[in-house]
C-alpha cells in the first residue's frame, strides 16, 4: 500500500503479527497463478493505527478531499454477499487488543475475477458516520431572487473505492481517503489519502498491507466449483 505519506516504522504490525502466530501473515507469498473467470473469497479487516506517529502524521497530511466513489455495492451482482460471512474475528480482535489499533470495517464477498480493465470498482462507506454537510446553492427563481436548494451528503471516516482483479497474479487496489475530523459548514472534512495496488495470492495465508495511518489485512480463497461455499 502507498500514499503520499513517510514510510515509518508501525509498531502495530509487530505487534499484531506477533499475536496471529498461529494463522500465518505474509507480505508476499510463493507466486501463485490467478485466472479471471474463477470464483473467489475476500475478507478484509481495515483499521486506524492509534498511535502517535499516525496522529502527526493525520495533522501533517490532512487536508479537504472528496473520495472518488465506485460503481458497485456490496451485495450486487458483481459483488455478492459471502456466504460464509466474516471470518477473520480473530484477526480483528487482534487489532483491537493491540491498544494501538481500531478497526473501521470487516468485509467479506464472493466476486468472480476479472481483469484490470473490466473489474468494476467496490463502493467503500465505513467507520464511524460523520456529521452530513449541507451544500447550499443560489439559483434564481422566477418568483424569487434567490431559493436555496440544500443536498445532505452523509459522511463516513473511511471512504471511495477498492478493488480486487486478476492478472497473472490477484492485485487489490485502494482509493480511498480517511477523514481525521468532522465536516465544517459547507467545507468537506479534511482527510489523508490511502492509495496504492497490493498484488497477493489465494490460499489460506493472511496479507498484511501496510500504511503509516491505515493498515489492512486480507485473506483471499479460491471458491472450487461444486463446493458449498
Amino acid at each position: 500500500m502507498s500514499d503520499h505519506a513517510p514510510n515509518t516504522p508501525n509498531p502495530l504490525r509487530r505487534r499484531v503479527l506477533a499475536g496471529l502466530t498461529a494463522l500465518p501473515v505474509v507480505g508476499l507469498g510463493s507466486p501463485a497463478m490467478a485466472q479471471a473467470g474463477r470464483e473467489y473469497r475476500i475478507e478484509l479487516v481495515i483499521f486506524e493505527h492509534r498511535t502517535d506517529e499516525s496522529r502527526r502524521l493525520q495533522m501533517e497530511l490532512a487536508a479537504p478531499r472528496e473520495p472518488r466513489f465506485g460503481e458497485s455495492e456490496l451485495g450486487g451482482r458483481v459483488y455478492r454477499t459471502s456466504r460464509r460471512g466474516f471470518e477473520l474475528q480473530r484477526a480483528a480482535g487482534r487489532v483491537e487488543d493491540s491498544g494501538t489499533g481500531r478497526v473501521l470495517a470487516r468485509l467479506a464477498w464472493d466476486q468472480t475475477g476479472r481483469d484490470h480493465a473490466s473489474s468494476p470498482w467496490l463502493r467503500v462507506q465505513e467507520g464511524r458516520r460523520l456529521g452530513a454537510r449541507t451544500f447550499v446553492q443560489d439559483e434564481p427563481g422566477p418568483l424569487t431572487p434567490r431559493a436555496l436548494v440544500e443536498d445532505q451528503h452523509a459522511r463516513f471516516e473511511l471512504e471511495g473505492r477498492l478493488r480486487i482483479w486478476v492478472g497473472r497474479f490477484l492485485h487489490l487496489e485502494t482509493d480511498l481517503i480517511y477523514h481525521v475530523d468532522e465536516p465544517r459548514d459547507d467545507q468537506p472534512p479534511r482527510s489523508v489519502v490511502v492509495r496504492g495496488s497490493q498484488r497477493m495470492n489465494s490460499g489460506d495465508d493472511l496479507f498484511y498491507l501496510d500504511h503509516p495511518i491505515i493498515g489492512m489485512i486480507a485473506r483471499v480463497t479460491r471458491i472450487d466449483e461444486g463446493r458449498r461455499s
